[in-house]
């Protein structure tokens, strides 16, 4: 992948934030945000000035990475080369200023209270820039309502993500990071689907493809011995959808499509 852009490091801290809110909520210990983790922070930097909101931003994000790679460290979302598997970000990693890391701890820790796993998202998505479409392309409509613990899907869209958050969420026999492979190159839609399996409580890491190496081989690669689905949104890039099609068909969807 090419150096992230400035705005693209800032869509990923805007939705790291939303992230980490959304992990706090849904564990209720003060361990991230709130005022108890606001006095564990006043002890452990010291001396005002020895560390500031944007360190405090990094670590936070450096601990949930440690559990959800995929919606936190910059290595998988960017696709960073030549870093160790438990380095999250990297000395040339650029950071955030201050006054907007400030600004995203602020409002991580304003409201702390529980919330659907799609509304995270979809503030996760238009931190990123992406306007979800709600419509699945293809035969994802019909396959969606079929789907059940036995199903393997290919997906590829920010509003395949959305869509199929709110059908696993409605399913406890449904896990998302084990039945998906997700297919695309955009790196803040890496982010939203790590966030995705994350905010499910999915014990399974989420397995994602590029749409060059999304052929049979590299599915079986990632666990994918078989795709008995193809979800796919119409806001989709159009090489992610052909290949996810193509994975699902065995090789045709460009006849079919």
């Amino acid at each position: 992948m090419a150096t992230p852009t400035p705005s693209q490091v800032e869509s990923f801290y805007r939705a790291g934030a939303l992230g980490l809110r959304a992990l706090e909520a849904r564990e209720g210990r003060g361990r991230r945000l709130g005022p108890a983790a606001d006095a564990t922070w006043r002890a452990f930097r010291g001396d005002p000035g020895e560390l500031d909101d944007r360190d405090r931003l990094d670590l936070l994000l450096r601990d949930a990475a440690a559990t959800y790679p995929l919606a936190f460290a910059p290595r998988r979302i960017f696709a960073l080369a030549g870093l160790a598997d438990d380095e999250p970000f990297g000395h040339e990693w650029p950071g955030l200023p201050v006054s907007l890391a400030k600004s995203l701890l602020r409002d991580a820790a304003g409201d702390l209270s529980p919330r659907p796993a799609r509304g995270v998202l979809a503030e996760v998505a238009s931190a990123w820039g992406f306007a979800p479409s709600a419509t699945l392309a293809g035969d994802g409509g019909v396959e969606l309502a079929g789907l059940g613990p036995a199903s393997r899907v290919a997906a590829s869209g920010a509003g395949s993500v959305l869509i199929l958050a709110e059908h696993f969420a409605s399913r406890r026999d449904l896990d998302l990071g084990d039945q998906v492979l997700f297919v695309t190159d955009r790196p803040g839609e890496r982010q939203l689907f790590g966030l995705a399996v994350a905010l499910l409580g999915s014990a399974t890491a989420p397995r994602v493809a590029l749409p060059a190496a999304a052929h049979p081989d590299g599915a079986r690669a990632l666990g994918f011995d078989r795709l008995t689905a193809a979800i796919v949104s119409d806001d989709a890039d159009a090489g992610a959808r052909d290949a996810a099609l193509q994975l699902r068909h065995g090789g045709d969807a460009g006849r079919r499509s």
